[in-house]
């Protein structure tokens, strides 16, 4: 989009030559005004906006210099190119203290011209850039009250009518190079493009008069490269973004539920009702102690939610309330009730089967006639599996899932046969064996990629166990393979 442009100057002949002979639109620029009457400049610099004034300075009512005090004192005043005569040089001070661009001598010089609209072109774009990532932070960061006409406007986009929409991807489950280059393929009109730590946002302007048509290359590239994309309803330039954000999130997520259609509308009526009946269930049996009823409640709970075309925030929201009943706090795990769970959903789980699992553990620690009893050896054993990539030490196990160490470690190695500690090295050592012997990753890497930080420790066990050291190992199974 061109930056808006005025010219005053009270002899026509400047303003035809200026016309003329300037490349306006390939300096990008558009000349939206010009007048010989500095009286009337002032009326349409306050109607028109612009992004830039061309003035004269000595004109018979209102002077250049006086237009350009007026314009200082608005919210966002125009970047002021002033022009005058020799004689009037001693005006070129007081222009540049007042805050003008620049001043250039009478008869203005194309070149000149041209070279100092090229230097405000560069100015104005980085105020744009800066505007705009303002803005971005103000909406992401703080949920500040910015409109999608304030953000548009921000980054010079004119829209094209006053409705809108957000597509939102999640970064976190996705290759973020083929999500980027599949949000470039939406664009279809005026465009704004966001991004936080887990999601890329695209805010799309449908035309007055117009349905919501999306390109045909990029519906095929969703498809192709299995992304999935959420989109708020439509709103008006007048709304507040961040509520449509955090509906395209909600909607970009429900593929941790179900296979929804890749572009997943939000829809509010598919949204559970505090009246539901899954949360008299509950208030009843926290009533009555019961933490077996509520223990089956929440293994079956993502079937209930898929069955019924829930979102991940209805997901949270029970587990919210579960949570919130067992610690008596108005704070839940997730610190915060509604959309904003979604960014701390992300932090910490893959899954909503992730989720629905530290639920379980939450559940059975906190009734006295569960603990222990609930927490089986197969519970301990995945446990292991998934995170002994991870810094953790049988302590932490332990740690975890609420128990003492001693008896963690005997209640496995009563159901296995095996010791816990042993486990969880057998688990790391198979790993360190598969990477060695399938990837080029040095000894150091690998040590790190098994869960073990301290190399020379990782290099210790792993002679323990084998008789040799990892680089040994390696060379001996490359010799075997020969």
């Amino acid at each position: 989009m061109l930056y808006k442009l005025m010219i005053v100057d009270d002899e026509i002949w400047v303003i035809r030559g200026l016309l003329k002979t300037i490349p306006w639109k390939e300096l990008g620029f558009e000349v939206v005004y010009h007048t010989t009457d500095s009286d009337s400049a002032k009326e349409n610099i306050a109607l028109l906006r612009p992004d830039a004034v061309i003035s004269d300075i000595r004109m018979a009512s209102l002077t250049g210099l006086d237009l350009l005090e007026y314009t200082s004192k608005l919210e966002e005043p125009p970047a002021f190119i002033l022009i005058s005569a020799y004689e009037e040089f001693e005006y070129a001070h007081k222009a540049l203290k007042l805050g003008a661009f620049d001043y250039l001598i009478k008869p203005v010089k194309k070149s000149d011209m041209i070279h100092v609209l090229e230097k405000l072109r560069a100015v104005l774009d980085e105020k744009k850039d800066s505007l705009t990532e303002k803005l971005e932070k103000q909406i992401l960061e703080q949920h500040g009250e910015v409109s999608a006409g304030e953000l548009f406007q921000s980054g010079n986009i004119e829209p094209a009518g006053n409705r809108f929409v957000i597509m939102g991807c999640a970064k976190k489950y996705f290759d973020i190079h083929i999500t980027m280059n599949v949000f470039k393929l939406c664009v279809a009109g005026p465009t704004v493009f966001l991004e936080d730590n887990q999601f890329l946002y695209c805010i799309l302007n449908i035309p007055d008069g117009k349905e919501l048509k999306l390109s045909s290359g990029f519906i095929s590239a969703v498809a192709e490269n299995m992304v999935f994309i959420g989109m708020s309803v439509p709103f008006s330039g007048d709304d507040m973004v961040y509520t449509y954000i955090q509906q395209a999130r909600c909607a970009a997520l429900q593929f941790l539920l179900e296979v929804p259609d890749e572009i997943n509308m939000y829809q509010e009526e598919r949204r559970l009702s505090k009246k539901d009946e899954i949360f008299h269930i509950l208030q009843e049996a926290f009533s009555l102690g019961k933490g077996e009823i509520i223990l089956h409640l929440v293994q079956g709970l993502p079937d209930f939610i898929r069955k019924n075309h829930y979102t991940i925030l209805d997901l949270i929201g029970v587990g919210n309330y579960i949570c919130i009943n067992l610690t008596g706090q108005d704070e839940d795990i997730f610190q915060k009730m509604g959309m904003e769970s979604i960014l701390i959903f992300m932090e910490r789980y893959k899954s909503a089967e992730d989720y629905v699992l530290d639920l379980e553990n939450v559940i059975k620690t906190s009734f006295p006639e569960m603990r222990g009893e609930c927490v089986s050896a197969e519970d301990i054993r995945k446990y292991v599996d998934k995170h002994y990539m991870e810094k953790i030490l049988v302590g932490d196990i332990a740690k975890y899932f609420h128990m003492d160490l001693n008896y963690i470690s005997r209640l496995f190695k009563k159901k296995t046969g095996k010791n816990l500690k042993d486990y969880l090295t057998e688990k790391r050592l198979e790993k360190a064996q598969y990477l060695l012997a399938n990837t080029e990753m040095k000894v150091y890497e690998i040590s790190e990629a098994s869960g073990y930080m301290d190399y020379f420790y990782f290099t210790r066990v792993f002679r323990k166990i084998t008789g040799t050291t990892p680089s040994e190992w390696r060379e001996k199974r490359k010799a075997s393979e020969k």
